[in-house]
C-alpha cells in the first residue's frame, strides 16, 4: 500500500509562493513593454526572474508538492549562483550606463553557474537521490555557500563603486541626468546584512541545528528586499526617462526664468547669469559657498549683495527660481502624465517632500493642486 503523500502548506511559503507570482508578473511587464527596454532594466528583470524560478525551486520542496527525488533528479539547478552575479551586473549598468561591462568580469561570476550545473547533472547522471542523499545535500550546502559569497562580493563591490562616485568631485552638468543612488545604498546595505544572516543560517543548518524559523524569517526577508530592488529600480529609471526628455525640451530653448531688467553691480550680474543663464538653480547641490568660490568673493560679501540689491535671501531667491520652472513644467502639456518627482528633480529641487513644501509655502498651492487648477482653466479657455 503507497503511504498518502502530506504537503506542507503554511504561512511563511504562502508569503514566498506570493512573491513568486509577483515576481513572475513584473518579469513579464518589464520586458513586454517598450518603456522599460534598456540593459540596466532588462538585467534587473532577468534578477528578479531567476531569484523568483530558483525560489520556486525551493518551495515546491518545502511545501512538499513534489518529493525530493523527484525535484533533485529532475528539475533541480543552480539558480542561486546567478543572483549575485546579475545584481553586480545591474548595479554597473545604473552607475555606468554607457560603459560595457568587463568580458572577464562577466565569464568570471558566471563560472561557478556552470561549474555548479555540471555537478549538478552528474550526480543526476550516476546515482539517484535515495542512493546518494549525503552528496546531494552536501552539493547543495556548497552552492548555497557560494552564491552566498557571489552576493556579498556583488554587495560590496557596487557600494565601493557608489562611494568613489561619491567621492569625486562633480561639477554641476546641465545636459545630464544621473540616477539618485541613495535609495540603492541604503538597499545594498540591508542586503548586505541579510546575506550575512542566511549565511549563518546555512552553516546552523549543515550543523544539523533545527533553526527552521530563523530560516523562513531570513528566505522572506532576503525575497522581500529582491522584490523591494526590482519595484524601486524600475520606478527610478521611469523617473530618470522623464526627467531626461525634460531635460531635453528645456535645453532645446531658451530660458523661462525672465531676470527683471534694473541696473545691478557687476558681480550681481554675473551671479545672476550663472543660475539663470547656465541654470545653475537646477544644481539640488548649490550652496552660496559654490557660488562665491566661482565668483571670487567671500561669502559674505556674496550675501550681502544679493540681500541689498534683490532684496531677499539666497535660498529663498533660489526657491523662486525653482518654483518658476516647477510651474512652467506643471502648465506644460507635453508633462501633464509626467510625475511630480520628476518635476520636481527637474527644477532643482533634492526631493519630492522639498518640493511639496517649498511649493505651497510660496504660492499657497501643492503642485498637484497648481496642476489641476491649471488643467481646469485650460478646459475653460477651450469651452468658451
Amino acid at each position: 500500500m503507497i503511504a498518502p503523500h502530506h504537503y506542507n502548506f503554511n504561512l511563511f511559503n504562502s508569503l514566498i509562493l506570493g512573491g513568486i507570482v509577483q515576481g513572475l508578473i513584473f518579469g513579464a511587464v518589464v520586458v513586454g513593454s517598450k518603456k522599460y527596454r534598456a540593459p540596466s532594466t532588462m538585467l534587473l528583470a532577468a534578477l528578479i526572474v531567476i531569484f523568483s524560478l530558483n525560489n520556486l525551486q525551493y518551495y515546491v520542496a518545502d511545501a512538499q508538492i513534489f518529493r525530493l527525488r523527484y525535484l533533485y533528479g529532475i528539475s533541480w539547478t543552480p539558480l542561486q549562483l546567478l543572483m549575485g552575479p546579475l545584481l553586480l551586473f545591474y548595479g554597473l549598468k545604473l552607475l555606468y550606463p554607457e560603459k560595457p561591462i568587463a568580458r572577464k568580469l562577466v565569464i568570471g561570476l558566471l563560472l561557478p553557474f556552470a561549474l555548479g550545473w555540471l555537478a549538478i547533472t552528474y550526480l543526476k547522471a550516476t546515482r539517484t537521490y535515495l542512493e546518494a542523499k549525503a552528496d546531494y545535500l552536501l552539493l547543495e550546502g556548497i552552492l548555497e555557500f557560494v552564491s552566498n559569497f557571489l552576493a556579498l562580493y556583488a554587495i560590496a563591490r557596487l557600494l565601493l563603486e557608489i562611494r568613489s562616485l561619491r567621492n569625486q568631485e562633480q561639477t554641476f552638468v546641465v545636459t545630464e541626468v544621473g540616477p539618485k543612488l541613495r535609495w540603492f545604498r541604503r538597499t545594498l546595505l540591508v542586503f548586505f546584512v541579510l546575506c550575512l544572516a542566511w549565511l549563518a543560517v546555512v552553516v546552523l543548518m549543515v550543523l544539523n541545528v533545527n533553526i527552521y524559523g530563523l530560516w523562513y524569517i531570513i528566505w522572506i526577508s532576503l525575497s522581500a528586499m529582491i522584490y523591494w530592488i526590482g519595484h524601486v529600480g524600475i520606478y527610478k529609471y521611469g523617473i530618470n526617462q522623464e526627467r531626461k526628455k525634460i531635460r531635453s525640451h528645456t535645453l532645446d530653448r531658451s530660458s523661462v526664468i525672465v531676470v527683471a531688467d534694473k541696473p545691478k553691480s557687476d558681480h550681481l550680474e554675473l551671479f545672476e547669469k550663472l543660475l539663470v543663464e547656465k541654470k545653475y538653480f537646477l544644481d539640488p547641490e548649490l550652496t552660496l559657498d559654490k557660488i562665491a568660490d566661482e565668483l571670487g568673493l567671500s561669502k559674505s560679501h556674496l550675501s550681502r549683495l544679493i540681500n541689498n540689491e534683490l532684496q531677499t535671501s539666497f535660498p529663498d531667491y533660489i526657491n523662486q527660481l525653482r518654483i518658476k520652472q516647477a510651474q512652467y513644467f506643471l502648465r506644460h502639456p507635453d508633462f501633464s502624465n509626467y510625475t511630480l518627482v520628476a518635476i520636481g528633480l527637474e527644477a532643482g529641487f533634492a526631493s519630492k517632500t522639498t518640493f511639496n513644501n517649498t511649493f505651497k509655502k510660496v504660492t499657497g498651492m501643492t503642485p498637484s493642486e497648481y496642476r489641476n487648477a491649471q488643467n481646469r482653466s485650460a478646459e475653460s479657455l477651450s469651452e468658451s
